[in-house]
């Protein structure tokens, strides 16, 4: 990572912390913003450290959400759709048995040119 790099984080997490306290009327928030800005710049060392604990915090963050979201999505979109299709009369991959013993059926059909020009 590059130093500017590097400045760009630090201004993004002290310009967040300025944010928050806008929002949330904390000055606790720019506290820590005042904090955050001068070790920065004063101890470069510590700024690198306070970049690294940054890149790791959005890392974990990223994970857990991934989850989060594809469960949501799962829940709120794919299970409901498989209850509906469970519980339709529709069999469309032909698994169920129905009057025989097996799921195989005889497909006679003869292979020809055409159907092979465009078989994707």
């Amino acid at each position: 990572m590059t130093e500017a790099d590097k400045s760009k984080a630090q201004l993004v997490i002290v310009t967040g912390l300025v944010v928050l306290y806008f929002i949330f009327k904390s000055n606790y928030f720019l506290i820590a913003a005042a904090a955050v800005g001068i070790v920065s710049i004063a101890i470069p060392v510590a700024g690198d450290l306070i970049v690294k604990g940054w890149y790791k915090l959005a890392e974990v963050l990223g994970a857990i959400n991934g989850k989060i979201l594809l469960s949501i999505v799962f829940f709120v979109v794919l299970f409901p759709v498989a209850l509906l299709a469970k519980f339709g009369k529709k069999n469309p991959l032909a698994l169920k048995k129905e009057e025989t013993d097996t799921v195989f059926h005889t497909r006679n059909h003869r292979y020809t040119a055409k159907d092979l020009e465009q078989v994707w």
